[in-house]
């Protein structure tokens, strides 16, 4: 069977795996109406040469399989039942190839069926080429399942102290062939990078401004920073209304201007103004000047887990709004590998199939 320009043309895309003296291309996809089809459908074999001419043998690695079958069993019938073929079908399998190879591969009489010296040499390289097309196919399977490849991850400072380190811990440990990218961000540079396909998933902080697809995550709560010689330490919880005339440190609007608003209405709606001394980002800087004595500020619980000497952290009543995390990604879908993380952190924080929607 010989392929011409246009056939090899049509087909999407084409992977070249090398083995010994021949060079396999495999077709990268493929749907066939029935067995017989897919059979007849080749998976080339070319002679190792510059360029594709007409001229080459095209050999499908079915017949070669058939080939090998023969040569290990030197019996046809045994041979066409290992091969699920009739036996007319696999002596007409061996005698395309001999004339595509040109010479015979098998020498046939009353007592039996035996390699020829051109037989004997043909199996070892046919018998490795149906080996590592059958590896190859596996391989390409193992890509389509995510459990090969490569994963860019990108995340926020604030969603990397909740559960993405164990998250990426467990991935590694069971898609140890997948490459994982860890890349850190604010919310706005991760949503411009998963616009232009810089990363494929993102942990950030909706609500996003781009036409992305999100998977939204438990919250993550803010517990009151303050230094733990501060008079308001000794309470086991903080009121709003305690905070009144006390120095807040507070992220900028630009970086998060749903939560920064609503954290300045949780202070008006018990009557008070928060007399914010300095503006600070990231928010583990923010601990480190609360430890400083410079002021008073809203942590994730996810950073006051991290503990840190002379800070002390303190629920707050009414409870401050909590940060929005979610994973997304660049419609219309995510990267296998992509899917297989977020399987493992919805286990993780105990999530079942949450449908996604459009941010």
């Amino acid at each position: 069977m010989l392929w011409g320009a246009a056939r090899l043309k049509a087909m999407a895309s084409v992977a070249a795996v090398r083995i010994g003296p021949f060079v396999i291309l495999l077709p990268c996809w493929r749907s066939f109406e029935n067995a017989a089809d897919a059979d007849n459908f080749p998976i080339a074999i070319l002679s190792p040469v510059i360029g594709i001419s007409h001229q080459e043998a095209v050999l499908d690695i079915r017949t070669l399989a058939c080939f090998v079958a023969v040569a290990e069993d030197l019996h046809f019938r045994r041979a066409a039942e290992r091969m699920n073929l009739t036996q007319p079908a696999l002596s007409q399998r061996i005698r395309v190839l001999e004339g595509e190879v040109g010479t015979d591969l098998f020498e046939r009489d009353r007592r039996g069926v035996a390699l020829t010296p051109a037989g004997a040499a043909f199996l070892g390289p046919a018998r490795e080429a149906v080996l590592h097309a059958g590896m190859a196919k596996a391989e390409a399977l193992r890509a389509v399942r995510g459990e090969i490849g490569r994963l860019r991850l990108g995340f926020t400072p604030i969603a990397f102290y909740g559960v993405l380190p164990e998250a990426v811990q467990a991935f590694r440990a069971r898609y140890a062939q997948v490459d994982v990218d860890l890349i850190e961000m604010s919310s706005p540079l991760l949503e411009a990078a998963l616009a232009s396909g810089d990363i494929d998933l993102g942990v950030l902080h909706p609500p996003l401004s781009r036409d992305l697809v999100i998977h939204s995550l438990p919250d993550e709560p803010f517990v009151l920073a303050l230094p733990a010689t501060h008079r308001l330490a000794k309470q086991p919880v903080i009121r709003v209304a305690d905070l009144a005339g006390e120095p807040l440190l507070l992220a900028p609007r630009a970086i998060g201007p749903s939560i920064y608003d609503r954290v300045i209405a949780l202070f008006r709606g018990e009557g008070i103004s928060p007399r914010i001394v300095q503006e600070v980002t990231p928010m583990t800087t923010l601990v480190g000047l609360v430890a400083a004595g410079t002021g008073l500020g809203f942590v994730t619980s996810g950073i006051a887990k991290a503990a840190r000497p002379g800070v002390a952290y303190r629920p707050i009543l009414p409870p401050p709004p909590s940060l929005p995390i979610a994973a997304a990604w660049r419609p219309p879908a995510l990267s296998a590998s992509g899917e297989r993380f977020l399987e493992i952190v919805r286990g993780l924080v105990g999530q079942g199939d949450l449908p996604e929607r459009t941010s």
